[in-house]
Order: C-alpha cells, then sequence, then structure tokens
C-alpha cells in the first residue's frame, strides 16, 4: 500500500499551479507516472538518493527522459535539494487525484467475495448517477466477505459485508443486555 505524505501533497498542488499557468496537466501526468515507475524500479534506487553530485544528477536525468522541460528538471533538482525524493511515489498519487478531480472521476473499488467482471460497468453506471461523477471502478474478489460487498470511494468506505452487519447486531445485542 502507498504510503502518502503531507509534503507530497502540497508538492502536487505546487506542480497543479504550473501546470495550470502552462497548460500541460498531461504532460506532468505522463513524467509523474514515469518517474515513479522508474522510482520503484529496483536498479534506479541508487539515482534517488543524495549521494550522486547535482551535475551527474542531472545529466542522468536528461538521459531517461529525453524530453524534459526545464520545470520537470528543476521539480527533480529541488526535491534532490531539499532531500525529498522519496515523496515521488506520493506526489505522483496525489496528483493523479488532482487530475481525476479536474476530469469530475471518481475512482471506486468494490471487493465481494464473487467476480463481478460482467456487472461492472453497470454498477459503475449507477454509481455515477448517484455521485453526479463518473466513476472508474476495480472490482476485488475476497473471499473473507461472505456475503455483500465493500465500496470504497475515495478515502470513504462503505460496509455491507455480513461478516460487519453480524458484528453490529452482535454489538447492539449485548448493548440491549446490560
Amino acid at each position: 500500500m502507498l504510503l502518502r505524505d503531507v509534503a507530497g501533497k502540497r508538492y502536487a498542488l505546487a506542480i497543479r499551479e504550473i501546470a495550470s499557468k502552462k497548460n500541460n496537466f498531461s504532460a506532468w501526468s505522463d513524467f509523474l507516472n514515469q518517474l515513479s515507475e522508474i522510482y520503484n524500479h529496483d536498479s534506479s534506487q541508487l539515482l534517488f538518493t543524495n549521494n550522486i553530485e547535482d551535475k551527474k544528477f542531472e545529466k542522468i536525468l536528461q538521459g531517461i527522459f529525453k524530453n524534459i522541460s526545464e520545470d520537470e528538471l528543476n521539480f527533480l533538482k529541488l526535491l534532490k535539494k531539499k532531500q525529498r525524493l522519496q515523496l515521488i511515489n506520493s506526489i505522483n498519487s496525489y496528483f493523479n487525484e488532482i487530475i481525476d478531480d479536474i476530469a469530475n472521476v471518481v475512482r471506486a473499488e468494490i471487493t465481494t467475495a464473487i467476480e463481478l467482471d460482467s456487472k461492472l460497468s453497470s454498477i459503475e453506471q449507477f454509481l455515477s448517477k448517484k455521485i453526479n461523477k463518473n466513476v472508474i471502478l476495480t472490482s476485488t474478489k475476497d473471499e473473507n466477505v461472505i456475503g455483500g460487498m465493500k465500496l470504497r470511494i475515495g478515502d470513504r468506505l462503505f460496509d455491507g459485508t455480513i461478516k460487519t452487519k453480524l458484528s453490529q447486531l452482535k454489538e447492539s445485542l449485548l448493548e440491549s443486555n446490560s
């Protein structure tokens, strides 16, 4: 699971301002997604330490990203200078949320005991109408879910599983006996 940092959000918001002025949200999104992929690759970990001399760091980045913009390069040099390169995944995650928000998209995950592949698009349409946003839904099968479902939309969790309902019923019965 991705650990997100508040500082990552601040950097993502700053990138939004830069992208807004130059109307290049797509370019920044592509850059951050690529950067995150590279960051997560084991063979590139040395690049994201602060042990590399600044000029060498810049040269390596220009080799990896053939068309890196001055803003993108300055952004990475700033992260290196502030010793914040470890925030790359967090920044990318927050920036993807910003892009989704601009596009009126919300991502959701549904967890059930069975596969829902054939019903996924109808559930997406239903949720889209309910929350008045375009919903992109991913489905996860979990055998621990006896029945019902868990639905996570953004940072909200709706737990309609049988296990949770039984637990709530148990608590309610124990409270009424007290």
